[in-house]
């Protein structure tokens, strides 16, 4: 009885401790940024599995990312927009020349230099994303 009882205190403040991180704002800017990059990790593995073509649903989910990371900080919408448009051609050609920079790297599994750099890529533009959006917000 007293493990049990031991493991509903343990669980509950897991869950207090869970609800308090969900209200900081860095703990959501991290979450998102990781959850979005894991997301366009899913979506190239899926769809290459089809042999489909995966740019667009990337591109939606960039944009999405950008949006919501600038939500957070309240940055604009209309600049969130602008940054979302440029940031989807920067991802474009990194995406594709890091992708071609690994391809050698692994030579068996074809599809994991483009997983690999769908991951780099969104981590990098989502951080660059929250640090314009808390720059402006600081002014």
């Amino acid at each position: 009885m007293q493990i049990y009882l031991y493991l509903c205190s343990v669980v509950t403040n897991l869950l207090l401790n869970m609800a308090t991180l969900l209200k900081n704002k860095c703990f959501q800017t991290h979450l998102l940024i990781h959850l979005f990059a894991l997301a366009h990790v899913f979506t190239v593995w899926f769809f290459a599995a089809f042999d489909w073509s995966d740019e667009i649903p990337l591109t939606c989910l960039t944009i999405l990312m950008i949006i919501l990371v600038g939500y957070l900080y309240r940055f604009p919408l209309d600049l969130s927009a602008v940054m979302a448009l440029l940031f989807c051609f920067a991802a474009f050609f990194m995406g594709t020349k890091g992708a071609e920079w690994l391809a050698p790297l692994a030579e068996h599994c074809t599809i994991l230099p483009n997983m690999l750099t769908t991951f780099i890529v969104t981590e990098i533009l989502g951080w660059s994303t929250c640090f314009i959006a808390t720059r402006q917000s600081r002014s």
